[in-house]
């Protein structure tokens, strides 16, 4: 990882941080930038990201700040087990993206 893609996370980490109080927004833990980890709700999966592209996936609207890998897997959504939350999900950041 290059120094200016680590200033982009900590950018990107202080801004989701701010929105969410800087709490875990699974069980409500306070976080630091150097707890906090970006949990995706669509998994970052080969196959998620060439059907979908890295900026749906990595979209602010599919990252969770959580304070553990269990609370990780408390915010990740299976497409094939929740389809309508799921397409939810990528019609709110597709209409983002375009706006």
């Amino acid at each position: 990882m290059t120094l200016r893609e680590r200033m982009d996370m900590i950018e990107q980490k202080t801004k989701m941080l701010n929105e969410c109080g800087w709490k875990c927004e699974v069980c409500g833990k306070p976080l630091t930038l150097d707890v906090c980890q970006l949990a995706h709700k669509m998994p970052k999966s080969k196959r998620n990201l060439k059907i979908y592209g890295k900026d749906v996936i990595h979209h602010p609207l599919n990252l969770a700040c959580v304070c553990s890998l269990r609370c990780n897997d408390a915010v990740l959504m299976n497409i094939a087990t929740n389809p309508i939350e799921s397409k939810n999900l990528i019609d709110r950041i597709k209409e983002a993206l375009c706006s």
